[in-house]
């Protein structure tokens, strides 16, 4: 009489079934085993978002000092009128703002009784309306030119030159180029450009269209020329767009085009980007260090803890690679729910950092989907050399050790 043997095969979805009932079954170290891995993840998300968020805070604190914005001004040559448009062109360009020159007879004073002489070295310019947008300026009081006010007789004043002339709110005149003007508003100080504190502006279109024709009258010809144009474009494309100012402002003659020297501090600001890029993907890694060995010895201290069951289940027939198996499943699973834990303590870390300093807040969204990928990962490995180990054990050297 012929004997059958047949071997009893364990399916995927019973792997992750048993693995589901010996975490459920030890709730205590199913808990403890998670904090590990939790702890571990939560450190790398952490470091992570932290080197992030100092990183952007630092980043956006050299774009409003001007790290992202250039200058573009006339050199021995005036600039083509059409200089700001073909700028506004190039792609990275965010924003263009324009000054133009007033007539040398145009002054401003506090009256019409002032004399001639107390101009207070006040400037006057033209301004176009995307000016306060491109220097990133605020206004103090007030509001800065609308299409309907910069063509009427109407002024902003910088901050220095609102207190020469005693201005303290909008809505009160100022006699400027012979009669009076409306005053707009007050500027904040610009410290990127200081000559905008001690000037006041009138519209663009009420320069072209009325004071320059009005002083034609008394003999000063011209035309409102460009006197500068200022720019901001995206802080990853300065050192590209500064390279095709000139040739752009002014195709004919590039060579009478003066681009800023904020250039410096542009390069400044893509080395010190690098170099916190470094930074963070080094801090990561030493986190990723840190969170593996973290992650591979609670499972290993988990996986040898069971050596004891291992042999029971191959006492009653178990085969080794299903025992094997099973304690791998389990590792990943316990791997899985420390990741998604530690992965949100992390968010709520760096969140609760950057709301203590005040600073912005930032994540790799590319951390956060690796990190509890990599408690899987790293689970997997941790878990595979013990429970192959320890499935090789015979039952009785096995029960030994319990």
């Amino acid at each position: 009489m012929k004997i059958s043997r047949r071997r009893t095969r364990v399916r995927p979805r019973d792997l992750w079934g048993a693995a589901l009932i010996g975490a459920t079954a030890r709730p205590l170290r199913t808990v403890l085993s998670a904090i590990g891995i939790a702890v571990g993840i939560a450190a790398l998300v952490a470091i992570s978002g932290i080197a992030a968020s100092n990183r952007a805070q630092f980043l956006a604190e050299l774009d409003g000092a001007g790290a992202n914005l250039l200058t573009v001004a006339p050199n021995e040559e005036a600039l083509p009128a059409q200089s700001p448009e073909m700028i506004g062109r190039i792609g990275p360009v965010e924003a263009v703002g324009t000054v133009y020159g007033a007539p040398k007879g145009v002054k401003v004073y506090r009256n019409d009784l002032v004399p001639a002489r107390n101009s207070g070295g006040i400037k006057v310019f033209g301004a176009d309306r995307d000016l306060l947008t491109a220097l990133d300026a605020r206004m103090t009081s007030g509001v800065w030119f609308s299409e309907a006010t910069e063509a009427l007789p109407t002024a902003v004043l910088g901050a220095r030159a609102a207190i020469t002339l005693g201005i303290s709110e909008p809505g009160q005149r100022v006699w400027l180029g012979g009669s009076w003007h409306q005053v707009l508003g007050i500027l904040s100080s610009v410290e990127l450009a200081p000559g905008v504190d001690d000037s006041v502006f009138v519209g663009h279109k009420w320069l072209q269209e009325t004071l320059w024709p009005e002083r034609a009258a008394v003999g000063e010809t011209g035309a409102g020329e460009i006197t500068m144009i200022y720019l901001r474009t995206t802080p990853a494309a300065v050192g590209a767009v500064r390279n095709v100012l000139a040739a752009t402002a002014n195709p004919a003659r590039p060579e009478k085009v003066a681009v800023s020297k904020l250039s410096d501090f542009a390069d400044a600001r893509a080395q010190a980007d690098d170099s916190l890029g470094t930074l963070a993907l080094g801090l990561g890694g030493i986190a990723l260090l840190v969170g593996g060995i973290g992650v591979a010895n609670t499972m290993v201290v988990a996986v040898i803890e069971r050596r004891g069951e291992i042999g029971l289940r191959r006492a009653l027939g178990a085969r080794r690679r299903d025992v094997a198996g099973q304690f791998i499943a389990e590792a990943m699973l316990l791997s899985l729910i420390g990741g998604l834990i530690g992965a949100a303590l992390g968010i709520l870390g760096t969140g609760v950092y950057s709301a203590l300093t005040g600073q912005l807040f930032r994540l790799d969204p590319l951390t956060l989907l690796a990190a509890p990928v990599l408690a899987l990962g790293v689970g997997a490995l941790a878990g595979m050399l013990p429970a192959w180990r320890a499935s090789g054990l015979t039952p009785a050297e096995a029960l030994r050790g319990v």
